[in-house]
């Protein structure tokens, strides 16, 4: 009982800090925005232990999980803490974006192995996801310039873009490709699982794609676009974390 009150307790401090940081974190970073985005991503990671704790899972796919939900932390942290004197933000936001880019990683395993323990004879490489994939990373180069308005500095930062994209694609697919099987395997909470993983894959999409035109792109300045890559990103946090819940696979 005492664990589900402590859930219960991590869902609340989720949905009172979340709309605290959109709100502290316009127009500047502060340390109120940090305080309060901190709170709201402890809380869901707090919502992933928990829920492994409550439903005794102690599967391969809740404890990936727990280590992607852990990298958002980390990455929450470092994407907003002030730079040190004389050096440049991005700089730390690098550091930040690494914890995101490993955090999916993480995520994909997670849905990958799964898929395979489903359907013994899935491959991470299939017909319909390659092609799905290559649509995608096209429409999404084609845009980058002409709709987005995305600037590089330098060569690398181009480069790192495509790759996170890439990151970002795959994960797309494959928690969707994870969700439908998990439902058409018959698993138990097969149906909200799969409603967690789609809804949740496409927030998290949502969320990196508006944050990079934020960045580089068109949305510079633009609060709209902020509070939807804000909301879009803990949204998709809280979702996967819930999935611990109902996924023991």
């Amino acid at each position: 009982m005492g664990l589900k009150v402590l859930l219960g307790i991590c869902y609340i401090l989720f949905f009172i800090f979340v709309p605290l940081y959109d709100k502290a974190y316009w127009p500047e970073p502060s340390k109120k925005s940090l305080s309060c985005k901190m709170v709201a991503a402890t809380a869901f990671v707090g919502i992933g232990v928990l829920g492994m704790l409550i439903t005794d899972n102690s599967s391969q796919y809740a404890n990936l999980m727990i280590v992607g939900l852990l990298l958002g932390w980390f990455g929450d942290l470092f994407m907003h803490i002030p730079h040190p004197p004389g050096n440049p933000r991005m700089s730390v936001v690098y550091i930040g974006a690494a914890g995101f880019l490993v955090g999916h990683i993480f995520y994909v395993t997670a849905f990958v192995k799964t898929t395979a323990s489903l359907v013994t004879s899935y491959s991470f490489f299939t017909v319909p996801e390659i092609i799905t994939f290559f649509i995608l990373f096209i429409a999404f180069a084609l845009m980058l310039k002409p709709v987005f308005k995305f600037e590089y500095k330098n060569l690398f930062m181009q480069i790192a873009l495509y790759i996170y994209s890439m990151f970002l694609i795959v994960m797309l697919i494959k928690s969707c490709v994870f969700g439908i099987t998990y439902y058409m395997a018959g698993a138990e909470n097969g149906l909200i699982g799969m409603i967690i993983l789609l809804v949740g894959g496409v927030f998290f999409f949502v969320s990196d794609l508006t944050l990079g035109i934020r960045l580089l792109g068109s949305g510079k300045g633009n609060k709209t676009i902020k509070t939807v890559s804000l909301y879009a990103y803990f949204l998709a946090q809280l979702l996967l974390s819930t999935s611990i819940l109902f996924i023991k696979a």
